[in-house]
């Protein structure tokens, strides 16, 4: 058996990931920049590295965390309001918004 037998992450999947290993990341000047305990490991410093998943990783930041990981509470971003609304934990609030976003691809 041969070839990559992970697949590429989503960026709810990255999220997840950072927030488990108890790291934050910002959007400074159109970068990403990861901060945590430790360095990453497994398959997660791949995909970062793919520029297309970075991308998509720094507009969902800018769109709903407000540049930042975990999302910013003040000023609200989008996901803190999502979780205000929904009166839900920022798990769920991630739930949703991956499911919205399969919905607008399929």
């Amino acid at each position: 058996m041969g070839g990559d037998l992970l697949m590429p992450q989503t960026t709810i999947q990255i999220l997840r990931c950072l927030t488990l290993g108890r790291y934050t990341a910002t959007v400074e000047d159109d970068e990403l920049k990861i901060r945590g305990p430790r360095p990453l490991a497994g398959p997660l410093p791949a995909t970062l590295r793919d520029k297309a998943n970075r991308d998509e990783l720094i507009a969902f930041l800018e769109e709903w965390a407000g540049a930042v990981w975990p999302p910013a509470r003040v000023p609200r971003s989008g996901l803190r309001e999502l979780q205000e609304f929904l009166n839900c934990g920022l798990g769920t609030a991630l739930d949703v918004v991956e499911a919205a976003q399969r919905r607008r691809a399929a």
